[in-house]
């Protein structure tokens, strides 16, 4: 599979906060009891204004995003989204893998945080190698260390 990344612009915006509501509507149901716009506006506003995004396209199509932070100790995915129709063909997967490949070459760790509801993620991350290494009352905080 071979993808590409572009980072995301103004004209993605619309874009990536429809993708944000098809990702996270099932996941703001089973934590907080439903949909809360308000919450939902915050976070995309969080997430946009911290930067950093790239658009994953395959076969020209726009499929999910990736936000990805190169930290003193760690490269720490802040997002990853597919949209829910491509969702089981490896994408997360492939995206995941590459920054852990890169933080193999770099010699560092990759983190991240998902709902504690959120179990398809909890699971591939687990898949993967991540290890949790905190949890506050919404979310897991999960780690990848590179052996060398």
């Amino acid at each position: 599979m071979q993808y590409r990344l572009t980072p995301a612009n103004e004209e993605d915006r619309s874009w990536l906060d429809e993708l944000r509501r098809a990702v996270y509507r099932e996941l703001f149901d089973a934590t907080w009891g439903g949909w809360d716009e308000a919450r939902h506006q915050r976070h995309f506003a969080a997430c946009w204004e911290l930067g950093k995004i790239d658009v994953v396209e395959l076969d020209g199509a726009r499929v999910g995003m990736i936000q990805l932070f190169e930290c003193a100790d760690a490269l720490e995915v802040g997002e990853v989204q597919v949209q829910p129709s491509n969702q089981g063909q490896g994408i997360g997967t492939r995206l995941l893998r590459d920054v852990m490949a890169r933080a193999y070459e770099q010699r560092t760790k990759v983190s991240l945080s998902t709902g504690l509801q959120n179990l398809r993620a909890v699971k591939l991350y687990e898949r993967l190698g991540f290890k949790p290494v905190a949890r506050s009352e919404t979310h897991i905080h999960m780690q990848f260390d590179v052996q060398l």
